[in-house]
């Protein structure tokens, strides 16, 4: 082995590595109504060509977003008040060449619906509108919180060498008073 094959070879690695940890931003808003924090997000670039490909083959898509209310804290971790779970997929079906997309929260289905767009398709997939995140207490006025919202895309068809495990498609974060 050359040294010039060798240097090649961990410039491949760390290019393949740093490639893996660049992710992308979901945007997000946040409402407060009646007590109630809604909120609103989409991250069109979870759409990559390599989530396409998987489409394109007949495997189903799954975005699963964590969509946590959070307040910070001065000396521990923030604290966690509210969280939800939400999920949207996708199915080509390569006979009809129609995309059927789903809308799941707390495991139950929201919404579906089919289309022949792809645009239409990546549209539905990668947004959710008015996701309500249900507090226990009521929110404290006049204080800092915010809406975290975190993207897990499934399956992949690239190969990573990060582990898999704490590692986010794509996070975003809105921030915001509550003002009574």
């Amino acid at each position: 082995m050359t040294d010039r094959f060798r240097l090649a070879s961990v410039g491949v690695l760390v290019v393949l590595a740093a490639a893996t940890l660049v992710a992308a931003e979901v945007k997000v808003t946040t409402l407060v109504a009646d007590g109630q924090v809604y909120t609103s997000f989409a991250v069109p670039s979870a759409y990559s060509s390599d989530a396409r490909d998987v489409v394109k083959s007949g495997l189903p898509l799954s975005c699963v977003f964590t969509v946590q209310l959070k307040r910070s804290t001065t000396l521990w971790f923030d604290r966690t008040l509210a969280s939800a779970t939400v999920m949207s997929s996708v199915k080509f079906d390569t006979l009809t060449g129609t995309y059927q997309v789903s809308k799941e929260q707390d495991d139950k289905v929201i919404w579906s619906d089919r289309t022949d767009r792809e645009d239409q398709m990546r549209a539905w997939l990668t947004a959710f509108d008015r996701v309500a995140i249900a507090a226990h207490d009521p929110l404290e006025p006049n204080a800092e919180y915010y809406v975290e919202v975190r993207l897990h895309v499934t399956p992949r068809r690239t190969f990573s060498l990060w582990p898999p495990w704490g590692h986010d498609d794509a996070s975003g974060r809105a921030d915001f008073t509550f003002i009574r």
